[in-house]
């Protein structure tokens, strides 16, 4: 099985990236939609995208804490591919970000950078994205997809967000994969 994980939202702490570079306080709590940043920055969407449009900003975005265990997980059941969608003329600066994070699947060649998400569906592929948009379009091309609960999206009802509601939120994302993983090894 191949396993395909978004990087913004799942993996990297994008959010607490924007907070970071607009001075203003992490408060994940805050974030409930996908345009909350902008109404927290107090920035129009075009200066917004704009305004992170560099390689300073992108190449330095953190890993959420549990991250790096959450992908030792997935590898138990499939092959990991990262497949994310950069801002448009970011791109670079995401494969930068993930030849000095994750350098074993830089090497490997395991990322795809796509707004098109839903091309890599088929039988035995699986999405792991805390988008709406990109978990209904990928189970409309006929996949599997789980979506990583985050307080934006249709799984994040969410109302009293900490580390613990996090980690138990993981541990509902791998008990959904080794059911798929089950099902499709019976």
């Amino acid at each position: 099985m191949i396993i395909f994980l978004d990087l913004d939202g799942v993996i990297i702490n994008w959010a607490k990236g924007v907070c970071n570079w607009f001075n203003i306080p992490y408060e994940p709590e805050k974030i409930t939609s996908w345009d909350s940043l902008q109404k927290l920055t107090n920035t129009p969407d075009n200066k917004f995208w704009e305004s992170i449009k560099n390689s300073f900003f992108w190449e330095n975005l953190e890993f959420y804490p549990e991250a790096k265990n959450f992908i030792d997980e997935l590898k138990n059941y499939g092959t990991v591919i990262f497949l994310s969608n950069p801002s448009p003329g970011c791109a670079g600066y995401r494969q930068n970000w993930i030849q000095n994070n994750l350098s074993d699947f830089f090497r490997k060649g395991h990322y795809i950078l796509t707004s098109a998400k839903w091309a890599c569906a088929h039988k035995n592929t699986i999405l792991i994205d805390d988008s709406d948009k990109n978990y209904e379009s990928f189970y409309r091309a006929g996949s599997h997809a789980i979506i990583y609960p985050q307080p934006w999206n249709m799984a994040g009802d969410v109302v009293y967000y900490s580390e613990k509601v996090k980690n138990d939120l993981i541990i509902k994302t791998i008990s959904e994969l080794k059911q798929m993983w089950v099902y499709n090894n019976g």
